[in-house]
């Protein structure tokens, strides 16, 4: 047998084989040998037919292809062994790069046979800096008056609802109206666009925020129109863009009594005695967030430094690899969140395979990363403090005890997490860091809504929010 390796994009080996015919003859032999004593012929006891009516059987297309994919496997293991240092850089199995059907059609057993495949290997890495940066990162300063906002969506959430009769619509109302939606361009109305007797909260995070600002001040049984376009995030789909006028008619108007911010408020939300106690979590919490956000802004234009002076070609098994970690990451966070046979119906082959198109440049960013600190973990010699990884594996540990997890397998992916933060520390420690004012160096993030609260470890339920950017 004769191997030639070959570099190739992408980080791969190819390798270029000839095969000689001795070889294949001696595993179509065998194949037929075996055919011929364990086929069942009509007419024929088992292992007695004659061995051209056994080939006539199984067909002699089918017989090459069992050679040939046997001699394939067998002859790239045994190029592979031989080729130790590929072996050690090896990722994945093999591609065959030369079209196996056309292999087939000109295969003869007894002749020599040549046919190309390729492996990915670890990538080659060259990190031309990654030391002495010196960068911006904008400051997060905590707003304390999120305490106050917190306590308010609490306070709105607990109210007592009652009917108000001698005032018009007011923010945080809830108001039941007629809603009628109509063609601006014909004033007809739009099939199952609107609907009697809804009911909606005066909240522009809770409805169309145009619609909200023009019923605050009516009063009951009047008529309010607003001229807009159909939503893109509304049913019908049909009418998205659609340019409409929504007609609320209002019925009826409630107000929220909202409770007391008083110790038993806060015992009500919290596992804290009173309300100052309370304002004092909730205070700790914004700071610790900000100081959280001003710690990713470092690190961010850091890894953007340090991954700019990066060459590396990603093989495409990594890649895959972060896809499947990604696309799993985010339906794990979506089944915990629907209802089961939902999520059965969501999760078609064609959903998922536009998540990992959507996901792929985080991936590519996310590989990049992972690769330049890695150098940074080799060139510096950084090594992972083992009682530290064997609490973290202990806590991981007890956290999941419900579930089937291989400790040694957790144990490498958090030696794996510990030696990034290891050279991220680096990374900073080596670096200069220039705080700047926050938005000014990047727009501003759009407005975070608020979504369902949940109960942490200390008792508060804490709303919390998304963005396009979290």
């Amino acid at each position: 047998m004769k191997v030639t390796l070959e570099k190739l994009p992408a980080s791969q080996i190819g390798f270029d084989i000839q095969v000689e015919g001795a070889k294949s003859q001696a595993i179509y032999d065998r194949i037929v040998k075996d055919l011929t004593r364990t086929m069942q012929v009509p007419g024929f006891r088992k292992g007695k037919a004659p061995t051209q009516l056994v080939l006539r059987q199984v067909g002699s297309q089918r017989l090459k292809a069992n050679v040939l994919e046997e001699l394939l496997e067998k002859t790239l293991n045994e190029a592979l062994a031989e080729n130790k240092e590929v072996k050690e850089k090896a990722l994945g199995g093999f591609q065959l790069i030369t079209n196996i059907e056309s292999l087939v059609q000109t295969f003869t057993p007894g002749q020599e046979v040549s046919f190309k495949a390729a492996i990915d290997v670890e990538p080659e890495v060259t990190l031309a800096k990654y030391q002495g940066f010196s960068v911006k990162a904008e400051e997060v300063k905590p707003d304390l008056t999120e305490v106050d906002r917190t306590l308010h969506e609490f306070q709105v959430r607990k109210a007592t609802i009652v009917p108000i009769e001698d005032r018009p619509v007011a923010l945080n109302d809830v108001v039941t109206v007629d809603l009628k939606v109509l063609d601006r361009e014909t004033g007809e109305e739009l099939p199952d666009a609107g609907e009697d007797d809804f009911q909606l909260d005066v909240d522009e995070k809770a409805f169309i925020p145009e619609v909200v600002k023009a019923i605050i001040g009516a009063a009951i049984d009047d008529v309010v129109e607003v001229e807009s376009v159909f939503p893109e995030e509304y049913y019908p789909e049909e009418y998205v863009g659609k340019e409409i006028k929504y007609v609320v008619t209002i019925k009826s108007i409630k107000g929220r009594e909202l409770p007391a911010l008083d110790d038993e408020f806060a015992q009500s939300i919290s596992d804290k005695a009173t309300i100052a106690e309370l304002r004092e979590l909730l205070e700790k919490r914004v700071i610790e967030e900000a100081d959280s956000k001003t710690k990713a802004n470092k690190e961010t234009v850091l890894l953007d430094a340090l991954t700019a002076e990066l060459e590396v070609d990603l093989p495409a098994t990594l890649i895959q690899q972060e896809l499947d970690f990604l696309v799993r990451q985010q339906a794990s966070y979506l089944q915990e969140r629907i209802d089961p046979a939902m999520a059965k119906q969501l999760f078609t082959k064609e959903l998922v395979e536009e998540m990992r198109r959507l996901n792929h440049p985080e991936a590519i960013k996310r590989l990049r990363r992972k690769v330049a600190l890695d150098e940074i973990v080799s060139q510096e010699k950084l090594t992972v403090d083992e009682a530290v990884l064997n609490e973290r594996v202990a806590e991981a540990l007890e956290s999941l005890k419900d579930q089937n997890i291989d400790p040694d397998r957790l144990a490498n992916v958090i030696r794996e997490e510990i030696s990034t933060e290891n050279a991220l520390a680096w990374l900073i420690e080596h670096s200069e860091i220039e705080l700047v004012e926050q938005g000014s160096l990047t727009p501003p993030a759009d407005t975070l809504e608020s979504i369902e609260p949940e109960a942490d470890a200390d008792g508060v339920v804490t709303v919390e929010a998304t963005s396009e950017e979290a």
